[in-house]
This record gives C-alpha cells, sequence and structure tokens, in this order.
C-alpha cells in the first residue's frame, strides 16, 4: 500500500498527539510529587490542606482531592493549580483562616521542572524526584505567606477568613 501525504500527516498527528498525553503524564506526576513535598517540609495535616483548579477568571474551584482535577495547562505553556492552607492561631485548634496560594510550572528543555508563585516573575528549578531541589522554592513561599501577615491589616470577618496571596481588594 502507498504511503500518500495524508497517511503521513495522520502519522505525524498521532505522534504529536503521543508525545502530548506522555508530556502531560508525566507533568501530572509531577504534580503529586509538588504537594507530597510541600506537606512534608511544611508538615502539613492532611485535613488542613486542599486542592483549587484556577479558573478563566483566575479564581479558585474546590476539586475533589485527586490532583488531575486541579491542574490545567494553559496559554502562557505552564501548568496551573491552586492549593489552600487552613491555619489556625496554634496548632490542634479549630481553623480560622484559608490561605490560597496559585502555583504554575513548566517543564524544562534539560528534563527538570520550572515551578513559580503565580504572583512572582521569579522560576525555581526542581528535579524530581529530588526532596531539596524543593526547598529554596517552599522558603521563597513560606516568606511571602509570613509576609502577608506582617504586612498587610488582617480583616476578620466571622471565623473563618481566606486569604488570596497576591490579590489586593
Amino acid at each position: 500500500m502507498e504511503v500518500t501525504k495524508f497517511h503521513q500527516l495522520c502519522a505525524a498527528y498521532n505522534k504529536a498527539q503521543n508525545n502530548f498525553e506522555e508530556y502531560k503524564k508525566s507533568c501530572h506526576v509531577f504534580s503529586v510529587e509538588i504537594v507530597k513535598e510541600l506537606k512534608a517540609y511544611y508538615n502539613i495535616p492532611e485535613s488542613q490542606f486542599s486542592l483549587f483548579k484556577i479558573n478563566k477568571e483566575k479564581g479558585f474551584e474546590l476539586v475533589p482531592s485527586a490532583l488531575i482535577h486541579a491542574i490545567s495547562l494553559e496559554q502562557d505553556f505552564f501548568w496551573h493549580f491552586g492549593i489552600g492552607l487552613t491555619v489556625c492561631k496554634a496548632p490542634e485548634t479549630l481553623p480560622e483562616e484559608l490561605i490560597l496560594i496559585h502555583l504554575m510550572f513548566r517543564k524544562s528543555e534539560k528534563g527538570s521542572y520550572l515551578v513559580k508563585y503565580a504572583h512572582s516573575k521569579e522560576e525555581f528549578e526542581v528535579k524530581k524526584g529530588d526532596s531539596s531541589s524543593y526547598k529554596v522554592f517552599f522558603d521563597f513561599l513560606f516568606e511571602i505567606i509570613v509576609s502577608s501577615y506582617n504586612e498587610q491589616l488582617q480583616l476578620f470577618v466571622g471565623e473563618k477568613t481566606t486569604r488570596k496571596l497576591g490579590f489586593r481588594k
């Protein structure tokens, strides 16, 4: 059977689709690792952690605990998702505030990943499977959260409030 130009186009499409599916799968596995490493580094109790999808208006939509529901590839070629940390005045007390954080990442040409906080231009290189490579990014994120409390007047509305880091009212 003759291989026509149309057959070649179909083969190229098939290859591109397979490559994208493999890329998507590797990025999903990496996003699971980010969450696992973040929870371990900050020692976050499971009950104080939540996942969010970032919608088209940059809003946060709570999703089931499977990360596949939260991550999405956007036009900036970054995968986006949100995390929620429910904090309290002291460990083991009632939750008081939900901190919403918009995270982004992409795979670099070198095979490592570049992660960033959505409201910062700074990217951090992270190597999949290397817990220590997350430290600089997680420390950066920690400082943003602490600074948010140190520099802004906190308005409490009822018992629970939400803090969207990077957003100003």
